[in-house]
């Protein structure tokens, strides 16, 4: 189940960054140019950014939803993903 979600995430991934890849190519100006979790949330990302008042964790939080692009917090899901399926496998 795990291991399957990951490959799922590492595909949705590759497909968002190929999108968001071709689009800033031909300067377009659509969803994909610059899509990050800031973005999907927005008014309510700078709550989810001030929601742990500790400063490293905020400087953490503001990258991940600010500056990161989206496809790469899907990739990093995906390999959390993958992680705990392959040790679920192992463990069994």
């Amino acid at each position: 189940m795990w291991t399957r979600m990951g490959i799922w995430c590492l595909l949705l991934s590759f497909f968002v960054w190929v999108f968001s890849g071709v689009s800033s190519f031909m300067q377009a100006d659509n969803f994909w140019v610059g899509l990050t979790l800031a973005y999907l949330l927005g008014n309510s990302a700078d709550a989810v950014v001030t929601a742990i008042p500790f400063a490293p964790a905020q400087k953490v939080l503001q990258f991940l939803v600010v500056e990161l692009p989206l496809y790469g917090v899907i990739l990093g899901v995906g390999t959390v993903f993958l992680a705990i399926g392959l040790y679920m496998k192992v463990r069994s």
